[in-house]
């Protein structure tokens, strides 16, 4: 986030103080301190989505590589539970069966 009036990239997202601030979020407009001068402005949250970062191309490849392990991860867990259940399935086939035992005795 870009601060207005020193033009820095050290703006960081505020508590809402006041009703105003409040009511200017349900317009999805929030507020923000510069680190460097302490500025406090109103920003859109809108406007920030659409202004690309420098390092967007950066943050795209990031969070390409953290879903590719997040799938990864759903997939062995997946698989581990499917296991899991048919040797549990398995196990109770074993025990529930009649072992060798026949209606006349023998």
């Amino acid at each position: 986030m870009t601060c207005p009036k020193c033009k820095s990239d050290d703006a960081h997202r505020s508590h809402r103080r006041n009703l105003l601030e409040r009511a200017a979020a349900a317009l999805w407009i929030y507020p923000y301190r510069c680190k460097n001068c302490e500025h406090r402005f109103l920003q859109s949250k809108l406007t920030l989505e659409r202004t690309p970062s420098p390092h967007a191309s950066t943050e795209r490849e990031i969070r390409a590589t953290r879903n590719a392990v997040t799938v990864a991860r759903r997939r062995r867990e997946l698989f581990l539970y499917g296991a899991c259940f048919a040797c549990f399935l398995a196990f109770l086939y074993y025990i529930t069966r009649e072992h060798g035992i026949t209606p006349d005795g023998n």
